[in-house]
């Protein structure tokens, strides 16, 4: 399947901090890349010098210049090579047609992102802008590695027909597994729908593709909730749960997780994080044992049920639409 369309949206690589002044290497939709920091610039190329093909990111950067590591090669912030050193002094000036691909970049949410097209799609953005709100606290729970395709682990993270089995004792739905009529609105954004099990008020959005926030409000008191609910049981307390998933090649997903709170200040992150890992652990078990890999291109290809899988088929009539692309 082609992965054009992808590259229409951004997609994050890797944390900030995974980023430095000399090149590291990277992969996004089956293609190598190689990023480093330019001074307060973020740069990203192809990590593949034009000459003989040599990882580039094995190489150096000295003044905001990379090298490659085979024949020094160098090549600018815009992917322009600017020196040959096997040249001799007084030879013409390097070609502008020698060059690497070069992508748009970006720092958010402690991510790198990058857009491989110049057409890139509305940057995600955060509800009730928690991250830069001063109502909650936001953290990175952190980052799994799935051999499973992102739409797959997007469409499970969007699933919550599935927590009264996969998850039991963890997330289950206050009001049972028999799933109530929800409707799901198309956003310029990409999906929202929200769905009450009598306890929690679960607002889902999807930035489409690839990122899902599940926002969870308690709407009536009770002792214990969900697993991410422990320490939230007042009217009004929230917790969203965040899921970026990064689309490394068609079977291989790095999922980036994140819990934002406007309760329970006091709590350690840690604490808050407790039992996550177990929670993801079901859900990859489940994921990567999918077939096919990835979600069919026919809604007919697998069966469905309208009213519990109302936002997986809105979320496949969005991939349909964008593989036309």
């Amino acid at each position: 399947m082609s992965n054009n369309w992808m590259e229409h949206y951004w997609h994050p690589v890797g944390t900030a901090k995974d980023v430095g002044e000399q090149p590291k290497q990277f992969f996004l939709l089956g293609r190598r890349l190689v990023i480093y920091r330019n001074g307060s610039e973020l740069v990203a190329l192809d990590d593949t010098c034009v000459h003989r093909g040599a990882a580039l990111s094995n190489g150096r950067v000295e003044d905001g210049v990379i090298s490659c590591p085979y024949h020094g090669w160098q090549y600018d912030a815009t992917g322009q090579c600017v020196h040959i050193p096997s040249l001799p002094d007084g030879a013409p000036p390097v070609s502008s047609r020698i060059r690497v691909n070069s992508h748009q970049v970006r720092e958010e949410y402690g991510l790198v992102w990058v857009a491989m097209t110049d057409q890139a799609r509305n940057f995600p953005s955060w509800p009730e802008n928690a991250w830069s709100s001063s109502d909650y606290h936001v953290f990175m729970v952190g980052t799994y590695r799935w051999k499973a395709n992102a739409a797959r682990t997007v469409e499970n993270a969007m699933d919550f027909s599935h927590f009264d089995f996969v998850h039991k004792g963890y997330t289950d739905l206050a009001d049972g597994p028999v799933i109530k009529p929800y409707e799901v609105s198309v956003e310029d954004y990409g999906l929202r729908y929200v769905y009450d099990d009598t306890v929690l008020l679960r607002d889902y959005q999807l930035y489409f593709p690839y990122v899902i926030h599940d926002k969870k409000t308690v709407i009536s008191a009770s002792a214990g909730g969900t697993w991410s609910e422990k320490t939230a049981t007042r009217e009004g307390d929230t917790t969203i749960l965040t899921f970026i998933a990064a689309p490394i090649s068609d079977s291989d997903t790095i999922i980036y997780s994140f819990i934002a709170r406007n309760h329970s200040l006091d709590v350690s992150d840690e604490q808050m994080a407790s039992g996550f890992d177990e929670i993801m652990e079901q859900d990859r078990l489940i994921v990567e044992s999918q077939q096919p890999i990835e979600i069919p291109d026919s809604i007919q290809d697998e069966i469905h049920q309208r009213c519990p899988d109302a936002a997986s088929l809105a979320y496949r009539r969005l991939l349909a639409e964008a593989r036309k692309i």
